[in-house]
């Protein structure tokens, strides 16, 4: 784990033994004996930061005309977040897509909206279970203009309409980390006010702001004890820590932990390197999409612990994933064995 510039550190030992707790909680998540020793290091963790005082906001860095191979010196292999200020400008998406392009192309369409746990508020999942919804387009897009809390999160749109890929700069999105392995997009189309609560995830990604304001807030996984997530194996974490400072009582020492915020505005690229905890709130009606990518290097060094457990221990686990893909194909059953359901349907 490696130390941000300005941010306040953890003591490694301390750090390591949580870590290592943690790893272990996925495999034995009943050990009482476990749970007491991984909350009486979270303690000392704790007790730590609070003796810092109150945690500070850093600005991101914005950066314009950042070539692919400073990109890749200072944020890409640092782990650190940046935005590159109007790199997608010229982009089609950004020149083109809005609400009324959007409902004029698809409107009649149905789609399916999937709230997962952690990643949605508390209430936008029915006993903290995944939950879906199907909607005619349009009226979802009316209701986001309208300030309605359904909120579109990571959703596969290109795999239904991949003609919307040609839209982006693939080249752009090829050099900047100088390979385009595994490339992913998820659409993110929300109201006002609405918001994906903190979590992490082991995919790097850009963010493609294409229209309205998103502020983000940026933790590194340096206080994984502070936020203290679930040891659920899913393929993210996620902490219901509150920007907020509601739960103070269920996640002490959070006010003290220093943070990186960062405003989108249109045409913004956002980078977000590997395991980087964030949370992101909807200051207007908003498009984007997230271009995700593999990058093992950061994958390894950003979060040893949570590769692992999402090699070894994940609910699927990467192994499970690329056995059921590559070797044991011919089970009935064998997609739902694997990692993300589809969320658009015709």
């Amino acid at each position: 784990m490696r130390k941000y510039p300005g941010m306040r550190d953890v003591p490694p030992h301390e750090r390591a033994a949580f870590s290592v707790l943690f790893f272990l909680e996925h495999w034995f998540p009943r050990s009482e004996r476990l749970r007491q020793r991984k909350e009486a290091v979270r303690v000392r963790i704790v007790d730590h930061v609070r003796r810092g005082g109150k945690g500070k906001v850093l600005a991101v860095d914005r950066r314009r005309d950042l070539s692919p191979r400073d990109f890749r010196a200072q944020y890409l292999r640092r782990g650190l977040p940046v935005v590159l200020e109007g790199a997608g400008r010229g982009w089609r998406c950004t020149r083109e897509w809005s609400f009324d392009n959007f409902r004029r192309r698809f409107g009649p369409e149905t789609i399916k909206l999937v709230q997962r746990k952690g990643v949605a508020p508390d209430d936008e999942v029915i006993d903290g279970r995944e939950f879906s919804e199907e909607i005619v387009f349009s009226e979802f897009l009316d209701q986001v203009l309208e300030g309605g809390r359904k909120y579109m999160r990571f959703s596969p749109l290109l795999e239904q309409f991949p003609e919307l890929l040609n839209d982006f700069d693939q080249g752009f999105l090829r050099s900047m980390p100088g390979n385009n392995w595994g490339t992913t997009y998820q659409l993110f189309i929300g109201a006002r006010g609405t918001y994906t609560p903190l979590h992490n995830a082991i995919t790097p990604f850009f963010f493609v702001n294409i229209c309205g304001t998103k502020r983000w807030q940026f933790m590194p996984g340096t206080y994984l004890a502070v936020l203290d997530p679930p040891a659920e194996g899913v393929t993210y974490n996620h902490s219901a820590a509150d920007l907020g400072m509601s739960n103070l009582d269920r996640y002490p020492g959070f006010d003290c932990i220093d943070r990186m915020e960062a405003v989108m505005q249109p045409g913004d690229i956002l980078f977000n390197p590997s395991w980087m905890w964030h949370c992101v709130q909807n200051e207007s009606p908003t498009i984007g999409v997230r271009c995700g990518f593999v990058y093992p290097p950061g994958m390894l060094r950003e979060s040893l612990t949570c590769t692992s457990i999402r090699a070894f221990a994940g609910n699927p686990s990467m192994l499970k994933t690329a056995w059921y893909s590559f070797v044991k194909t011919d089970l009935p059953n064998r997609d739902s064995l694997l990692v993300t359901p589809k969320v658009f349907t015709k």
